[in-house]
């Protein structure tokens, strides 16, 4: 989930497009986005399920990929970020949630610290990894790092469709 290839990148591609105060917009649109989608995403996650949430939050991402290497004026970069924002926050929370489910569920709880702090350590080498990648494919353009985002995105979904739910 954190193979964001776009970010050593984002500023510089949305001020190659857009002025800087819009820029600056960008930014408070995606943090405003994300707080007023916290809640009601979480709340989805307890209604839906966590695997139907990490789906929807992988569509989400897919979709904000596609917008921003198709966006071509500020509106169209506002939706992007919105999508993103959206899939960022339908994750939160629900991906530990899922696991420690998951350990719940097959009675191996006293697994879950060992297996959250796996899943954070992996997290931080693919965002790390990804950034080091995203910036050399942005060297001709930009939206290579998009390109590579919605690769991982893709990938993403596969993989989230492919989850069980745990049983209770």
């Amino acid at each position: 989930f954190h193979a964001y290839f776009w970010l050593p990148v984002y500023f510089l591609f949305f001020n190659s497009r857009l002025d800087l105060a819009d820029v600056l917009y960008l930014e408070a649109i995606y943090f405003a986005s994300v707080v007023v989608i916290e809640v009601p995403s979480g709340w989805f996650s307890d209604l839906f399920g966590r695997r139907r949430t990490l789906i929807t939050a992988s569509v989400f991402l897919c979709v904000s990929y596609i917008l921003f290497l198709i966006a071509d004026s500020f509106q169209s970069f506002c939706i992007a970020q919105i999508f993103l924002a959206a899939g960022i926050a339908f994750n939160s929370g629900t991906d530990t949630s899922f696991l420690l489910e998951t350990t719940q569920a097959l009675d191996k709880q006293d697994q879950y610290p060992k297996l959250e702090a796996r899943a954070v350590k992996f997290s931080f080498l693919g965002t790390a990894a990804a950034g080091i990648l995203g910036g050399l494919a942005a060297i001709p353009d930009y939206r290579g790092a998009y390109v590579l985002s919605l690769i991982g995105g893709v990938s993403l979904l596969v993989i989230t469709i492919r989850l069980i739910e745990p049983l209770s």
